[in-house]
Protein backbone atom coordinates (compact mmCIF):
# COMPACT_ATOMS: atom_id res chain seq x y z
CA UNK A 1 0.00 0.00 0.00
CA UNK A 2 1.03 3.36 -0.88
CA UNK A 3 2.02 5.97 2.07
CA UNK A 4 1.63 9.45 2.03
CA UNK A 5 5.57 9.93 1.99
CA UNK A 6 5.63 8.76 -1.49
CA UNK A 7 4.28 12.24 -2.42
CA UNK A 8 7.73 13.25 -0.84
CA UNK A 9 10.38 11.40 -3.15
CA UNK A 10 13.09 13.89 -4.27
CA UNK A 11 11.84 16.50 -1.95
CA UNK A 12 14.05 18.30 0.83
CA UNK A 13 12.67 17.32 4.72
CA UNK A 14 13.11 18.98 7.89
CA UNK A 15 15.16 16.87 9.85
CA UNK A 16 14.70 18.08 13.20
CA UNK A 17 11.67 20.15 15.39
CA UNK A 18 8.19 20.75 15.46
CA UNK A 19 7.60 20.68 12.09
CA UNK A 20 10.09 17.64 10.98
CA UNK A 21 8.05 15.99 14.11
CA UNK A 22 4.58 16.68 12.42
CA UNK A 23 5.86 15.76 8.62
CA UNK A 24 7.24 12.67 9.72
CA UNK A 25 4.09 11.45 11.28
CA UNK A 26 2.62 12.86 8.23
CA UNK A 27 4.72 10.89 6.05
CA UNK A 28 3.41 6.98 7.69
CA UNK A 29 -0.06 7.32 7.41
CA UNK A 30 -1.72 5.56 4.56
CA UNK A 31 -2.79 6.38 1.03
CA UNK A 32 -5.23 4.20 -0.32
CA UNK A 33 -5.00 4.96 -4.33
CA UNK A 34 -9.09 3.68 -4.68
CA UNK A 35 -10.70 5.68 -1.46
CA UNK A 36 -8.33 7.51 0.49
CA UNK A 37 -7.59 10.41 -1.49
CA UNK A 38 -10.23 12.69 0.35
CA UNK A 39 -8.14 11.85 3.70
CA UNK A 40 -4.61 12.39 2.26
CA UNK A 41 -6.13 15.49 0.81
CA UNK A 42 -7.22 16.36 4.61
CA UNK A 43 -4.34 15.09 6.70
CA UNK A 44 -1.99 17.24 3.82
CA UNK A 45 -4.22 20.50 3.94
CA UNK A 46 -4.23 20.34 7.88
CA UNK A 47 -0.47 20.26 7.66
CA UNK A 48 -0.57 22.76 4.96
CA UNK A 49 -2.41 25.12 7.62
CA UNK A 50 -0.24 24.46 10.68
CA UNK A 51 3.05 24.92 8.42
CA UNK A 52 2.54 27.02 5.76
CA UNK A 53 5.87 28.60 5.05
CA UNK A 54 6.47 24.66 4.54
CA UNK A 55 6.37 24.74 0.50
CA UNK A 56 7.09 20.78 0.58
CA UNK A 57 3.46 20.50 2.14
CA UNK A 58 2.29 22.10 -1.37
CA UNK A 59 4.37 19.88 -3.42
CA UNK A 60 2.75 17.20 -2.18
CA UNK A 61 -0.56 18.53 -2.44
CA UNK A 62 0.22 19.27 -6.34
CA UNK A 63 1.36 15.58 -6.25
CA UNK A 64 -1.80 14.56 -5.15
CA UNK A 65 -3.76 16.63 -7.42
CA UNK A 66 -2.17 15.32 -10.07
CA UNK A 67 -1.72 11.71 -9.25
CA UNK A 68 -6.17 12.13 -8.90
CA UNK A 69 -6.50 13.81 -12.18
CA UNK A 70 -7.11 16.89 -11.18
CA UNK A 71 -5.14 18.46 -13.50
CA UNK A 72 -6.99 22.06 -13.43
CA UNK A 73 -6.28 22.26 -9.40
CA UNK A 74 -2.77 20.69 -9.99
CA UNK A 75 -1.44 23.54 -12.32
CA UNK A 76 -2.80 26.66 -10.11
CA UNK A 77 -0.91 24.99 -7.01
CA UNK A 78 1.98 24.50 -8.99
CA UNK A 79 1.95 28.31 -9.91
CA UNK A 80 1.39 29.40 -6.11
CA UNK A 81 4.19 27.06 -5.16
CA UNK A 82 6.63 28.57 -7.80
CA UNK A 83 5.69 32.15 -7.26
CA UNK A 84 6.15 31.33 -3.20
CA UNK A 85 9.42 29.19 -3.76
CA UNK A 86 10.46 32.22 -6.04
CA UNK A 87 9.83 34.77 -3.18
CA UNK A 88 11.51 32.66 -0.68
CA UNK A 89 14.96 32.39 -2.42
CA UNK A 90 14.55 36.58 -3.73
CA UNK A 91 15.25 35.44 -6.93
CA UNK A 92 12.32 36.10 -10.26
CA UNK A 93 9.25 33.75 -10.88
CA UNK A 94 9.41 33.79 -13.92
CA UNK A 95 12.26 31.26 -15.38
CA UNK A 96 13.04 33.01 -18.64
CA UNK A 97 14.44 36.00 -16.57
CA UNK A 98 17.02 33.62 -14.80
CA UNK A 99 20.50 33.24 -15.50
CA UNK A 100 21.46 29.98 -16.14
CA UNK A 101 25.01 30.83 -14.89
CA UNK A 102 23.86 31.58 -11.36
CA UNK A 103 25.55 29.44 -8.99
CA UNK A 104 22.07 28.49 -7.02
CA UNK A 105 21.27 26.30 -9.79
CA UNK A 106 24.73 24.20 -10.24
CA UNK A 107 23.41 22.21 -6.79
CA UNK A 108 20.16 23.44 -6.18
CA UNK A 109 19.19 23.17 -2.63
CA UNK A 110 15.79 23.80 -0.48
CA UNK A 111 13.75 26.53 -2.14
CA UNK A 112 16.00 26.45 -5.50
CA UNK A 113 15.39 22.86 -5.88
CA UNK A 114 11.91 22.80 -5.08
CA UNK A 115 11.50 25.90 -7.48
CA UNK A 116 13.25 23.37 -10.35
CA UNK A 117 10.78 20.58 -9.00
CA UNK A 118 7.81 22.99 -9.48
CA UNK A 119 8.88 23.43 -13.32
CA UNK A 120 9.10 20.14 -13.97
CA UNK A 121 5.77 19.55 -12.19
CA UNK A 122 4.34 21.97 -14.25
CA UNK A 123 5.57 20.66 -17.42
CA UNK A 124 4.03 17.51 -16.87
CA UNK A 125 1.20 18.51 -15.85
CA UNK A 126 0.43 20.97 -18.77
CA UNK A 127 1.14 17.67 -21.20
CA UNK A 128 -1.03 15.74 -19.29
CA UNK A 129 -3.76 18.71 -19.97
CA UNK A 130 -2.59 18.93 -23.76
CA UNK A 131 -0.86 22.13 -23.83
CA UNK A 132 2.15 20.74 -25.48
CA UNK A 133 3.71 24.48 -26.33
CA UNK A 134 3.60 25.51 -23.17
CA UNK A 135 4.49 22.03 -21.38
CA UNK A 136 7.56 22.26 -23.78
CA UNK A 137 8.33 26.61 -23.47
CA UNK A 138 8.38 25.07 -19.60
CA UNK A 139 10.38 21.80 -19.40
CA UNK A 140 12.74 23.97 -22.11
CA UNK A 141 13.65 26.49 -19.55
CA UNK A 142 13.76 23.87 -17.25
CA UNK A 143 16.72 22.06 -19.36
CA UNK A 144 18.52 25.49 -19.17
CA UNK A 145 18.23 26.27 -15.27
CA UNK A 146 19.44 22.26 -14.62
CA UNK A 147 21.30 20.99 -17.40
CA UNK A 148 22.61 18.51 -14.69
CA UNK A 149 18.88 17.25 -14.23
CA UNK A 150 19.35 17.35 -10.66
CA UNK A 151 15.60 16.73 -10.58
CA UNK A 152 15.08 14.34 -13.52
CA UNK A 153 13.26 17.02 -15.62
CA UNK A 154 14.88 15.53 -18.58
CA UNK A 155 13.28 14.46 -21.89
CA UNK A 156 14.13 12.30 -24.41
CA UNK A 157 13.88 14.04 -27.75
CA UNK A 158 11.83 12.71 -30.29
CA UNK A 159 12.70 10.21 -32.34
CA UNK A 160 12.49 10.79 -36.35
Amino acid sequence: MMQVRDLFDDLPLPEDGADADTIKALLSAPLDLRHGWSRTERLIDDARHAMPGRLELSVAMFKLFAYSGRLEAAEALIDETLARAADAGGFDPDPARLEAEDSRWQSAAGNDRLYLYSLKALGFVRLRRGNVDGATRVLDELARLDPQDQVGGSVPPASD
